[in-house]
This record gives C-alpha cells, structure tokens and sequence, in this order.
C-alpha cells in the first residue's frame, strides 16, 4: 500500500507538470513557429526557457506556502499582474497577426533571411529568454500553480514527508520535459514542404492566441476598477 501510495503522488505531480507544458498556448505556438523557421535546435530552446520558469513559478509556490497564497489574493498584486500581462501580450498579438497577413511567402523568406544559421547560438539565448519570459508573465500559469500545488501538497506531504517539495520538483520537471521533448520530435521530422502557407497559420494562431490572454487579463484588471 505504501508503494501504491508514492506512485499515485508521483504520477498526479508528474501529470501537473505534463497539463502545464501541453495546453497549445503562447510557448507552445512560438516553440513551433521558431522551430519550422529555423530547426528543431530552436524549439528545444525555447521549451527550456519555459521548462525553467514554470519550474521557477512551482517553487514560489511550492516553498511559498500560506505567504505567497496571501499574497496572490491581493486585489493590488492581481492589478499588477493583469497589467503585465495586457503591456506583454497585447503588442505581440498585434505583431503576429501583421506577420500572417502579409505576403507569406515574402514573411517566410524573411525569417529564413534572419534566422540563419550563422548566428544560431545568439538566437537560441534570446529563443529561452523569450519563452522563459511568456511563461513567467502570464497570471493564467501562476493561477495554475497556485490552484494545483495548493491542492497537492497536503497529498504529498502525508507520503512523502519532508521530501515532498524536492520530489514535486524533480517530477514536475520530468513532465515539462516529457512535453517539450515530443514537440521537438515533431518538429524535428516536420516535412520540408510545410513552408509559407503553414507558417502564416502558426502565426495567426500564436497572435490570436496572444490576444486572447491579453483580453483575458484586460478583463480581469477592468473589474478591479469597478469594484
């Protein structure tokens, strides 16, 4: 029974971390977007930079405990958040959705143009920032680690004791990267025919995608004002 026990709270946080990583959001449509332009390197670029800052939001919440539920249920630090979220995510969604209207084929050879691959390793430190940064910033992903960990870590604390933060950890991360390592897969063995045409979706997707998340946090902070 104890054994049966430590696999079922391993299993749900290795799942938390697989449910976060696998929603098609901002990281995912970016991840597949850089990876069709510029190779699979690419992709596995941009899942480390969202692999580490989920990883990061976990442990804020994880270590956080009652302190940062508190402080999460502050209507001022929701106003800030929502805030950050419309500045971030609003321009982008414009951007990508200028991008997928314009010619796609002139688009396409563009980014071939910048993304080449004399200067793939600047691109790859700027691909995790970007991704680490989309993660970070979004308050639907801190909601969710809020709303999850709350609920697991009286679970995994009853069986896993004191341990229980270090393997929340260490099985979150292995569901991030369970994710992020299939995407690169698929990427990777993409057809070369997938040029333009898919490229102006992937961008009309991530943009709509940008502006809904942004609408959502437009939303959110306009009814902190009318309270």
């Amino acid at each position: 029974m104890v054994f049966v026990s430590y696999i079922h709270v391993l299993s749900a946080v290795f799942l938390m971390g697989l449910a976060a990583a696998a929603p098609m959001g901002p990281v995912n449509m970016l991840a597949i977007r850089r990876g069709v332009i510029g190779g699979w390197r690419h992709t596995l670029a941009c899942g480390i930079g969202s692999v580490v800052g989920d990883l990061i939001l976990f442990s804020l919440v994880l270590l956080g405990g009652h302190y940062l539920f508190s402080d999460l249920s502050n209507p001022t630090l929701q106003s800030v958040l929502e805030a950050i979220g419309v500045i971030v995510l609003l321009p982008l969604g414009i951007y990508f959705l200028v991008r997928a209207v314009k010619d796609p084929q002139r688009a396409f050879a563009s980014a071939r143009r910048r993304w080449n691959e004399t200067s793939v390793p600047e691109h790859l430190v700027a691909e995790v920032a970007d991704a680490f940064a989309l993660t970070v910033v979004n308050p639907l992903t801190i909601l969710y680690w809020v709303g999850v960990t709350s609920n697991w870590l009286p679970f995994g604390h009853s069986v896993l004791g004191y341990s229980a933060p270090a393997w929340g950890l260490l099985m979150v991360a292995a569901g991030l990267t369970t994710w992020f390592a299939a995407l690169v897969v698929a990427v990777r063995f993409i057809p070369d025919r997938i040029g333009p045409i898919f490229f102006r979706l992937v961008n009309g997707v991530l943009g709509l995608i940008l502006l809904g998340f942004a609408t959502f946090c437009a939303v959110a902070l306009s009814r902190h004002f009318r309270h």
